[in-house]
């Protein structure tokens, strides 16, 4: 199956587009905001839904891989088809539904056409507490890559205050290293001790 494909954009409308890969053209549906993302013959990665059914295969393309994972959470809810799950990805943006759906506001994500009441509450239900854990855990590791980008400046600060200059400073610090550093201190007492 198909996980991305990188290609020209050969034609598009507000329901498909056709990605000119080294001459073979791919029919990759897409909803309205990747529309307006992307223009005629531009270079363009694009992620992945393989939708297979019986007498239909479908290639739905995303953006980015975020995207294709909230397509994909919202296609787990039942009665959500490919057509719906990407109407409401064509009226709200990927915070928006989120945020919708962890405040249980029906009532806005109910203005999404074919998308009533009922099943509106279905998604919220269903995907409330998925969508809750996912933003923790991003929320968590967004802060974790702060902190070492931090140490990291610090430390560079601190090797130059000892009058190193830029390339031997490069060559002394380990960006996967630095991630192992509890704090400044740690990371600058490792590093003296390389020299």
């Amino acid at each position: 199956m198909f996980d991305f494909l990188r290609g020209k954009v050969d034609y598009k409308t507000t329901n498909y587009v056709t990605v000119d890969v080294n001459g073979v053209g791919y029919k990759v549906f897409i909803s309205l905001r990747t529309y307006d993302s992307i223009s005629d013959g531009e270079e363009i990665k694009v992620y992945i839904y393989n939708h297979i059914k019986e007498e239909e295969f479908k290639l739905v393309g995303f953006l980015n891989q975020q995207e294709r994972n909230l397509f994909e959470m919202l296609l787990s809810v039942k009665g959500v088809g490919v057509s719906l799950a990407l109407a409401i990805m064509s009226t709200f943006d990927m915070d928006t539904i989120k945020a919708l759906i962890v405040s249980e506001d029906y009532l806005t994500l109910k203005k999404v056409p074919k998308l009533g009441q009922k099943k509106s509450q279905q998604i919220i239900l269903d995907l409330k507490d998925k969508i809750s854990k996912l933003e923790v855990a991003s929320g968590e590791k967004r802060l974790e890559l702060e902190k070492h980008s931090n140490i990291e400046e610090e430390l560079i600060m601190a090797l130059e205050g000892l009058g190193y200059n830029k390339k031997d400073i490069a060559k002394l610090i380990d960006k996967e290293e630095v991630k192992t550093y509890k704090d400044i201190q740690d990371a600058i007492k490792a590093t003296l001790r390389k020299i």
